[in-house]
């Protein structure tokens, strides 16, 4: 990047100094063109230098391999589940605490209230009849 900042100044103060020197008569609109033509290409000269063939395999991949979520999509699937569990619990007038866990066979839940019995219940029920949910109460600690 330097190299090519250098080069552009270089060329411009050539071109300058030129204009300086050259006299203004007819032919000074042609050189006074080629000079800016010197100019254009000190500009665009790293574009020769660029690997393409990389960029584009860059660019391909990147396109092949999609970004994965999973591992969000699965955090905020849990959060609001507990959110929604413990808003079951408050409207039935328990207070407790849940804690959804993802496992290989399927979701665990434990719930931590005064009323654990009861509380395991409201949670069954919320989750339906599900096969890979377990329900675990626990007392809560003081």
């Amino acid at each position: 990047m330097r190299h090519w900042a250098l080069t552009i100044c270089v060329a411009c103060i050539l071109v300058g100094a030129l204009e300086l020197l050259l006299p203004r008569q007819e032919s000074f609109k042609s050189i006074k063109t080629v000079l800016a033509l010197y100019i254009l290409l000190s500009v665009l000269s790293p574009v020769k230098q660029v690997d393409w063939s990389g960029l584009a395999g860059a660019a391909q991949t990147a396109a092949a391999q999609p970004a994965d979520y999973s591992a969000y999509v699965d955090g905020y699937a849990r959060s609001e589940l507990e959110a929604q569990l413990r808003q079951s619990l408050a409207g039935a007038g328990i207070e407790g605490d849940v804690q959804v866990r993802r496992q290989e066979n399927g979701i665990s839940v434990t719930v931590q209230a005064d009323q654990p019995d009861e509380a395991c219940r409201i949670v069954q029920n919320a989750l339906g009849t599900a096969e890979n949910v377990s329900v675990r109460a626990e007392e809560k600690q003081q």
